[in-house]
């Protein structure tokens, strides 16, 4: 699998690094701009037990005073996606968003399946972080944050005040 990771990566022409190729684990890290913002991206391929997770990072940190109103606005999110989730840390504030699945003989080593899952963590976070922005940094309310994303509203309409 670690070589279906970077072939598939090296196919979209995206730079990334190996922080860590050890048989019981490799870790590769990219940075990635998309239209809302940048962010990191990790990469980490478990042969045993036969496991790619994939985790895009905000590379921000939810300030102290505004993380359970951003724990709000992720459980609200969170529910009905399909693939992957976000996760927030409480100690330090990290938020992300991560896919995983498992693979093996009966479950090929496709770099499509790779590459869809790499791109949802990427298009999830970028699709909800001007949610997140606006219940840190403008005081919306989270349910209004995630209404206004998942229906497309503009952030001024008054139905939602």
């Amino acid at each position: 699998m670690k070589n279906t990771v970077e072939s598939a990566l090296q196919s979209q022409n995206l730079k990334y690094q190996v922080l860590k190729d050890a048989p019981e684990q490799m870790i590769i890290r990219m940075g990635m701009g998309m239209p809302n913002g940048r962010f990191d991206v990790f990469i980490d391929v478990r042969p045993e037990p036969a496991q790619v997770l994939i985790f895009t990072v905000l590379p921000t940190l939810i300030p102290e005073a505004q993380r359970m109103r951003v724990a709000e606005f992720i459980a609200r999110a969170n529910y009905g996606l399909i693939i992957g989730n976000f996760e927030l840390d409480f100690k330090d504030g990290e938020l992300r968003y991560k896919a995983t699945y498992f693979y093996d003989d009966t479950f090929p080593n496709s770099s499509v399946l790779f590459l869809k899952n790499l791109f949802v963590t990427m298009h999830m976070m970028d699709r909800y972080l001007p949610g997140i922005m606006a219940v840190v940094y403008a005081n919306v309310l989270p349910q209004v944050a995630v209404a206004q994303i998942e229906n497309n509203i503009p952030p001024s309409n008054p139905s939602l005040n």
